[in-house]
């Protein structure tokens, strides 16, 4: 199976969301305290010289304390100049990517309606799901800057339930802009197709599923033999398993691809992988990237439906011990302990950024003579711990404090729908800080 080496990145608090930029390599990270972070990291390109690269090349932009309570969305605008954050203070806030500087904000229709979700679906059209089940859209006058206090249309009561993703469709031939003007809601159990040109209407809707649906993923180039054409929708459910749904056909899926449900963990997180990502030995193909509960991320290459590799980005309480051989110190293998993974992202290098917990984790496929060695020292290292199976065996924050309502609400919510992803890592602080004042 194909292997990949991981770099870590240890957040303040926990995350809520994460958004990579289109162009640049560097991502956007909402906290559960209202912070707001944002990293750089080298590209790939940067390797030829063979030089490794080192805890001071991943370094922090900038940072600012973006919103009162928790950052509940961040997303970058289609040309990466402005970053959208929404919070649980009821602001809608644009920043300049580059600086942080808010150029706008903007007042949610309810101080008790939270925003969930952000979606910009073209340069003059944003859109926000809420906990209550609306999705409200903006209009911006230019790219990337809000131009109204209000809403300039609103989808009420789509679902009963919090807005879980909002996903664009592709432009069809006749569209003048290149931009879609459609695309799918999901929230508790159902899917609606919704139109920007045509607010407060549903083109369609999904039968209730049997499990509540938590996110969604366009697949442009699907196997299409028997299963209704290539272009398709993937969505993560609260059992473990994957469904898959042909564009134009939305009263039911088509599909399910079961990843987890052995564990009970639900699928938070989905990526569709671009065309000409290579996993090695799985061949060519059309692949996706799903995010558990149980701290793992699973490449799937669509047709068969198999899983071609497996990415830890947490580890359970057990599994941590096996690698510790039993031998470590307590405290040493709880970086990114029983956490979920809530957010998936793929940067402008093709490498798989996954976030959960207060960990940020950027993955590079591993090199063939790189892997060899180390399934060498994994075979010395489980021979070491087989003969040692019965041997028994946080720095300061710069966050003020969290959201404690908010947080009881996460956790609640979390609970709700899978059994993992409750544990909490231990925060190691971040370096290379750079805090910009009077941001907002």
């Amino acid at each position: 199976m194909a292997a990949y080496d991981s770099h870590s990145i240890t957040l303040s608090s926990d995350l809520f969301s994460l958004t990579v930029h289109p162009t640049r390599l560097i991502f956007a990270a909402g906290l559960s305290s209202g912070h707001v972070y944002t990293y750089t990291w080298p590209s790939t390109s940067d390797d030829d010289d063979e030089t490794p690269t080192t805890e001071q090349d991943y370094t922090v932009a900038w940072k600012t304390h973006r919103h009162k309570g928790s950052c509940r969305s961040t997303v970058y605008s289609n040309d990466g100049e402005t970053l959208y954050t929404a919070g649980t203070d009821s602001l809608l806030k644009a920043a300049a990517s580059a600086t942080g500087r808010v150029v706008s904000k903007s007042l949610l229709p309810s101080i008790t309606d939270h925003a969930t979700v952000l979606l910009p679906l073209s340069p003059q059209h944003l859109l926000l799901g809420t906990d209550a089940g609306h999705i409200y859209l903006y209009d911006l006058r230019t790219p990337s800057h809000l131009s109204s206090a209000s809403p300039a249309a609103s989808w009420t009561s789509m679902h009963e339930d919090y807005i879980s993703s909002l996903l664009p469709l592709p432009a069809t031939a006749a569209s003048t802009t290149g931009f879609s003007r459609t695309f799918i809601a999901t929230g508790d159990t159902t899917l609606t197709h919704l139109d920007a040109r045509k607010p407060g209407k549903v083109l369609s809707r999904s039968e209730p599923q049997e499990d509540e649906i938590l996110c969604a993923s366009f697949v442009a180039n699907a196997p299409s033999r028997q299963t209704g054409g290539s272009e398709k929708i993937i969505t993560g459910t609260s059992s473990g398993v994957v469904t898959t749904w042909n564009k134009g056909f939305w009263e039911d899926h088509q599909e399910r691809i079961p990843l987890s449900r052995s564990t009970g963990d639900s699928i938070d997180a989905l990526l569709t992988l671009p065309q000409g990502f290579e996993v090695e030995g799985a061949g060519w193909g059309t692949f996706f990237a799903a995010g558990s509960g149980d701290g793992k991320i699973r490449i799937v290459k669509m047709g068969g439906n198999k899983t071609v590799a497996t990415l830890a980005h947490a580890y359970s309480a057990d599994e941590a011990r096996r690698m510790a051989g039993g031998r470590a110190k307590a405290g040493d293998y709880t970086e990114g302990l029983e956490e979920g993974v809530s957010a998936l992202a793929i940067d402008c290098d093709g490498r798989i950024v996954s976030g959960g917990g207060t960990v940020v984790k950027i993955w590079t496929p591993r090199e063939a003579q790189d892997e060899e060695e180390a399934e060498v020292q994994g075979k010395k290292k489980r021979k070491e711990v087989d003969c040692d199976d019965d041997k028994p065996e946080g720095s300061d924050s710069e966050v003020e404090g969290e959201s404690s309502d908010d947080e009881k609400e996460r956790k609640k919510r979390k609970k709700k729908k899978r059994k993992g992803g409750k544990g909490k890592a231990k925060s190691a602080g971040v370096k290379n800080v750079n805090s910009f004042t009077g941001l907002d």
